[in-house]
């Protein structure tokens, strides 16, 4: 017969972290356990906290720890002592520190058993945080309308939500356990089989957005894709997170389509009003010819010319846009120029223009380079018209030239109020205006599409345009052109195709 002073138990050796004692079954003249004795128990359970409550030995188990038979451990205890069954169960005790978790093994023996217990309160805390965990990211995958999902390395589908079933047009059920191949055939599954072949070979987290590369039938679907991995870094599965965006994709497409007919739209009214303004300017310069006009006929046969020409002006300005929006960028025609002699033209013009504002030139270095004239001379106009417009009266303009041994530096400068710092994003987009110094809107007569024809000016020469602006240094435009590179981003035109009339010029 086994000591009762050598703890045996059928589940292996007491662990390191285990209590145990050998209870010796105390019954009643009847016959039924009443108690249990104390006969051996494990050292230095003072120590253990709640473990150590237990009985020390002679002590009775209900005297010394009666919590045993609050949480049914003694009913367990009386169970194996009766049948010679061992049981194996995790009680809960509450304490003023919380509740505590205790594993119990019981072991029968002759006339009792063993007992062992196992602290076990903070791994029951994290498997209840686990639980929580996962039931919470449970609900999140549950409510999200994206598509969620997990394959095996064989593709077949371990985890999905109910957005993920819904797409395929089955109950969860019959698409877990089966490949895409089973559930939409080889021709619809392609595509997405070739991006989980991609996404297992690279490794990587990848994103796709095609009409086929989703779950279901019939929707333009973004989806990022990653594999799972073991803590030892090998591949197990992957993981998918699929998007319906077909909704937004036809949203976009019907803007670019309506984004399209009103350039287009731009274009023929800007062609189809070239001719009927041609014939008033026409009409308006053989009048103006004539020395019998009184001189109140005269001033409106003037007003007539002037507005023929501000409204041919803002007509070049919307081909301009179509050309550049439409025709792979504003048509140039290259040729040798003298860009100090075109700003000098510029600024006579301007000068008579604004005859109370001073425009200064400073010229510096070789100023010639392979452009286009008539071109490089609509964007000088734009720019310092644009400094006079949005500087203070009375407050000069600089228009400074830089050759410099492979570019050409053009700046235009002004003082006044800088350009806030909201509209320089928008500076350069089509149809936007900008405050003028005092402030409030510039007047009336223009598009708004002046810089973006800079813009697309340079752009076309291959060249660049900055912008600053503080209200100490006023605001300057510096543009940096190439000297021999003839419209790389923009459209040649043959040089001896017909000029446009010097009067035709876009200011």
């Amino acid at each position: 017969m086994r000591s009762w002073s050598e703890p045996v138990s059928i589940y292996g050796d007491a662990s390191a972290a285990d209590v145990w004692v050998l209870l010796r079954a105390l019954r009643s003249p009847e016959g039924r356990i009443i108690d249990f004795e104390c006969v051996s128990a494990s050292p230095a359970r003072e120590h253990l906290g709640v473990l150590g409550l237990l009985p020390t030995p002679g002590l009775r188990l209900l005297d010394e720890a009666p919590w045993v038979g609050e949480c049914s451990l003694f009913d367990a205890c009386v169970r194996v002592a009766e049948r010679q069954v061992p049981e194996q169960e995790r009680y809960g005790r509450s304490t003023p520190k919380g509740m505590a978790w205790l594993q119990a093994r019981l072991a029968p023996c002759e006339g009792g058993l063993t007992l062992f217990l196992e602290d076990s309160t903070r791994r029951a805390a994290a498997e209840v945080a686990l639980r929580r965990d996962r039931d919470l990211l449970h609900a999140v995958i549950e409510s999200t309308t994206d598509a969620v999902f997990v394959k095996d390395l064989s593709g077949r589908y371990v985890l999905l939500n109910t957005a993920a079933a819904r797409a395929f047009g089955r109950p969860l059920a019959e698409v877990l356990g089966h490949t895409d191949l089973e559930l939409m055939g080889a021709q619809a599954a392609a595509a997405t089989v070739a991006h989980d072949r991609a996404v297992f070979d690279s490794g990587q987290t990848a994103t796709y957005e095609d009409a086929d590369g989703g779950p279901g039938f019939g929707c333009i679907w973004q989806s990022i894709k990653g594999v799972l991995r073991q803590p030892d870094g090998a591949v197990y599965g992957l993981f998918g997170i699929s998007r319906d965006i077909t909704v937004r994709r036809r949203q976009e497409e019907e803007r670019e389509q309506e984004g399209r007919f009103r350039e287009r739209f731009i274009g023929v009214l800007g062609h189809d009003l070239g001719n009927p303004l041609a014939a008033i300017r026409l009409s308006s310069a053989a009048l103006l010819a004539r020395d019998t006009l009184t001189p109140e006929v005269r001033r409106v046969v003037q007003r007539i010319d002037s507005s023929a020409e501000r409204m041919a002006r803002l007509v070049r300005q919307l081909l301009d846009f179509t050309r550049a929006r439409m025709a792979g960028g504003i048509p140039l025609r290259p040729r040798d120029v003298a860009l100090d002699d075109v700003c000098r033209r510029i600024i006579s013009e301007l000068e008579l223009a604004h005859p109370d504002r001073d425009i200064h030139l400073e010229v510096r270095g070789d100023c010639r380079g392979f452009w286009d004239e008539e071109r490089m001379a609509q964007v000088l106009s734009n720019l310092v018209a644009n400094a006079l417009q949005h500087s203070t009266a009375g407050t000069p303009v600089s228009v400074r030239l830089e050759g410099l041994p492979s570019l050409q530096r053009v700046e235009v400068h002004n003082t006044g109020a800088p350009i806030p710092e909201s509209l320089r994003a928008r500076l350069f987009e089509p149809f936007h205006h900008s405050e003028s110094a005092a402030g409030k809107p510039p007047k009336a007569g223009g598009l708004g599409l002046g810089l973006y024809i800079v813009a697309q000016i340079i752009q076309a020469h291959g060249g660049s345009v900055e912008v600053s602006s503080t209200r100490e240094e006023g605001t300057s435009f510096i543009l940096l052109l190439p000297r021999s590179v003839p419209a790389p981003s923009g459209t040649v035109e043959d040089s001896t195709s017909k000029l446009e009339q010097p009067g035709e010029r876009c200011a």
